[in-house]
């Protein structure tokens, strides 16, 4: 076991809230079908339906809150990124 201090950002990250761990896994799963050109496009519908599908989520209903988490874990990576840059 290693042994040290824990780095601030692991020892105060947020406790995910029973449930939410679906968006989560879906926004990590799904990063790589971005598109990639002058700069990092958002995350394909059509992909996030497909893992939507795949997933078991077929009603429109939970597709869109789907949707609406991986959207919104894109704004808060993107205001992160700024945060890191000069």
């Amino acid at each position: 076991m290693a042994m040290g201090v824990m780095p601030k950002a692991l020892s105060e990250r947020p406790t995910l809230l029973p449930g939410l761990d679906i968006y989560l896994t879906a926004y990590r799963e799904l990063k790589s079908d971005r598109p990639i050109g002058m700069a990092i496009g958002l995350i394909p519908w059509s992909s996030i339906h497909r893992w939507a599908i795949f997933h078991g989520l077929t009603l429109p209903d939970d597709v869109a809150v789907l949707e609406h988490h991986i959207r919104a874990l894109e704004s808060e990576e993107r205001v992160f990124e700024k945060k890191g840059k000069p």
